[in-house]
Formats: C-alpha cells, structure tokens, sequence
C-alpha cells in the first residue's frame, strides 16, 4: 500500500493490545471464528517447505513468525495501517494479516469511497496470489470472498452480480468449507450470500442461477454461532440479512441485533461491530 493517513482506531487500543505471550494466551478466542493457526516458527518452516522460496521475502522462519506475530498484535489492536506495513514486508506469507486489515479498515474507518474500493481490490488480489502458492491456506480463500463481498456491497450487488463476482464468492467460500468444515467465519460469510443474492435477484433467479436460497443462508448463520456464539459481526450480519426483502423478520433481527450489541469484544474488529451495532439498534 502506498503512504497514506491512517484514521485512528477510535476506542484506544490498550485493551485489545496483546503484549507478549497473551497473543498465544489468546489466540484460541480471538480466532474462534477463523481458525487461523497461530505463527510458530515450527509451522512457518513447514509452510516454505510446502511452498516454496516465493511464499516469503526472508526465509529464517523465528524471524518470520516475531514479525507476524507482531502484526497480528497491531490488528487486533485497531492499528490496521501497522498491521499492513509490517506484514506486506513480508511477501505473500504475510497477506493473510494484510488482507485482514485492508478489509477491516475499508468496512469501519475509510471515508473515502475510492480509497475503500482500491484497498479491497488489493486485499482480494493478494489473497487470490497467496491461494495459489498456497492451496490449503483456508484463509485466504475466506479473505478472497470477503474482499469481494465488501467491494460487491460498495458497487452494488446487482452489478457485481453482473460482473461474475457472486460466482467467484461462492466458489471461495465452498473452498474454505472443503478444507474445512467448521469454518465459522467462512459459512457467515455464505449466509450473507445467500440473502443478499436473494434480496437483489429474487428466489427464483437467486436458486436457479447463483444457487442462492433464505433456507440456506439461515442454515449458515445457525452454524456458525453454534461454532463461534461470541461473534458480534457474525450476530449483526445475521440480523441484518433476516431483515432484508419481503420474507424480513423484524421483531428476529431485532433480538439477533441486541446480542450482538451485548458481545463482549475481544478486540478492536469485534468492538467496532459492537458499537455499529449498537448504533442499528439506535436508529431501528
């Protein structure tokens, strides 16, 4: 990415700032919903030998695994700008971290509505690279849908239709759920989806030719709180979807709404899903 301002995480950082060995205290929670394994230097070692030289710029894997762990503390912290200095050094075995941060800076801190688009084209183009060098790299076949879903979201999801893009969403987050399962952030992801495809096509349209139903968008949402409960933004897309198009559920995404406001956030990401919730609530 190129110099920019970054706009500051607005709630102070000091509670969500892992110092030490409470990343790896923590990590199980804080990646409940993702699965992401945590940087050992034993795992990343592993990881070059799967895939090559081109995976990172340097290949002392202690050295590695400090600078992602590093980076991984700035964005659960809300210093997404950091988080993606320090780990776009890196090369592509840092994307994971950098496609993170680029999606969660353009959703809840960019102004700029280019400037989001472009850092979302970014992170969907590295994680695009990063699945190819590494296939079995669960996220970032997820960072990949996700990029494209926010962008999607931005241009419309009519026209992003229209371009192909649901297409390769869906075939992502089918990907993610292969190699595994019980991915709670990947099948949110698919019910977000299902409703938003349904919502702009129709349940004819959105079953016949994106193969897209509300039946399997719930589906989705109930299994991924049945993994991850503590999910705000997992709560809140939920809610949000249950109160789109004519079969809406209002008095549903209310009660789902109010329990994502009453999450307790584990970091800086799930504390801003907090506060939009909160704000929704205001504003229903």
């Amino acid at each position: 990415m190129k110099q920019m301002d970054w706009r500051p995480f607005p709630y102070g950082d000091r509670a969500y700032r892992y110092t030490g060995m409470a990343l790896s205290d923590q990590w199980q929670r804080l990646h409940r919903g993702d699965l992401e394994p945590y940087p050992t230097a034993d795992r990343i070692a592993d990881q070059i030998d799967r895939c090559g030289p081109a995976l990172a710029t340097a290949h002392d894997p202690a050295r590695l695994a400090d600078a992602l762990q590093s980076a991984w503390r700035d964005y659960h912290a809300g210093d997404f700008g950091a988080a993606i200095r320090t780990a776009g050094a890196l090369g592509p075995i840092g994307d994971v971290v950098v496609a993170r941060a680029e999606v969660a800076y353009a959703t809840y801190l960019e102004k700029d509505d280019r400037g989001a688009l472009t850092m979302l084209c970014d992170a969907a183009r590295r994680s695009e690279s990063l699945a190819r060098i590494d296939p079995a790299c669960t996220n970032a076949w997820l960072l990949h849908a996700m990029a494209l879903g926010r962008y999607s979201q931005r241009i419309s999801v009519v026209k992003a239709l229209a371009r192909g893009l649901g297409s390769k969403i869906r075939q992502s987050l089918l990907t993610v759920l292969a190699l595994e399962p019980e991915h709670a952030a990947a099948l949110a992801t698919f019910g977000v989806y299902h409703f938003e495809v349904i919502d702009k096509v129709g349940a004819v349209v959105g079953k016949m030719t994106h193969s897209a139903t509300r039946e399997e968008g719930v589906r989705c949402f109930e299994q991924a709180l049945s993994i991850d409960p503590d999910s705000p933004i997992t709560r809140m897309e939920y809610a949000r979807a249950l109160g789109l198009g004519r079969g809406r559920d209002v008095p549903a995404a209310e009660k789902i709404m109010k329990r994502a406001a009453s999450c307790h956030p584990c970091d800086a990401l799930a504390r801003l899903d907090v506060e939009r919730a909160r704000l929704a609530l205001n504003f229903s």
